[in-house]
């Protein structure tokens, strides 16, 4: 159902710009939605590991016609139109994009005040950027954050690499990175999957959060979520508002978005 029939707005008068953004020398594909305005936060997507901003499907547009926020999207290096890996990623990466890219892609925006909302991998980030942030960051929706990697987890990456090499992954994949395919998939799978990632926490980080923070999960998730819920729950200095999706995997956004753009609305007017 389109935000036109949900919101009783029109997405269709809604500006979409594209641009690329240089980055410590490397370029990053992004998009705007909406009016960028000194008066207003931004809503800054970050996505997930495997994704990119045409994976983000209709969620953006939905998303800036439901809260009348601007929405900024950017491709991580590796993603889609923003380059091709090729060193080898380690297990603090999350924490370069967090703490490093981010930044400059906020001052390269001119952007003051932002609401983050993050899906998986994305979700990690934004939770760290709101600690390094703290100032510019307002609030955070993580959206399926895998935080514990723990043996679902590791299962999920496992039966992801099997549906890669074996399945149609590879090529559903393709569509969307081209020839950057194969170094972001095993630059994503490689390192969770290694010895290094065992016993990993971001908790130090989690406690440095002070804003509001809204948390998602979809209950059917393969990746699984109560221990990731949990590591949120005893670590976040307040108690974050908390949707659980039955039925749901790991892309509520897609699955159940109306359910999740109301509750990204109900985080922004905390705030704004």
């Amino acid at each position: 159902m389109g935000a036109s029939h949900f919101y009783g707005l029109s997405s269709d008068t809604l500006k979409r710009q594209e641009l690329s953004l240089t980055v410590d020398s490397t370029v990053l594909r992004a998009q705007i939605i909406g009016e960028l305005t000194a008066k207003k936060p931004t809503i800054v997507l970050l996505h997930g590991g495997l994704d990119c901003i045409e994976t983000w499907k209709n969620f953006p547009i939905e998303l800036a016609t439901a809260t009348g926020l601007a929405v900024i999207v950017y491709e991580r290096f590796g993603h889609g139109q923003s380059g091709q890996l090729t060193g080898v990623r380690t297990s603090n990466y999350r924490h370069i994009e967090a703490e490093k890219v981010l930044p400059n892609v906020l001052k390269a925006l001119a952007l003051e005040h932002v609401i983050l909302v993050g899906h998986s991998d994305g979700g990690a980030m934004a939770l760290i950027a709101a600690a390094f942030l703290a100032d510019q960051v307002l609030a955070v929706c993580a959206i399926s954050p895998p935080l514990v990697i723990d043996e679902v987890v590791r299962k999920g990456i496992q039966d992801a690499v099997k549906q890669y090499e074996k399945g149609g992954l590879a090529r559903r994949l393709k569509v969307f990175h081209g020839e950057a395919t194969d170094a972001l998939f095993y630059g994503w799978a490689k390192p969770w999957l290694s010895d290094e990632c065992k016993g990993i926490s971001w908790a130090s980080d989690i406690r440095k959060v002070e804003c509001p923070v809204t948390v998602i999960f979809g209950k059917a998730d393969v990746y699984g979520y109560q221990s990731s819920l949990n590591e949120l729950l005893e670590h976040l200095v307040e108690t974050p508002d908390v949707l659980l999706l039955e039925g749901v995997g790991h892309m509520p956004h897609h699955e159940a978005q109306k359910a999740v753009i109301q509750s990204i609305k109900n985080l922004v007017n905390k705030v704004v």
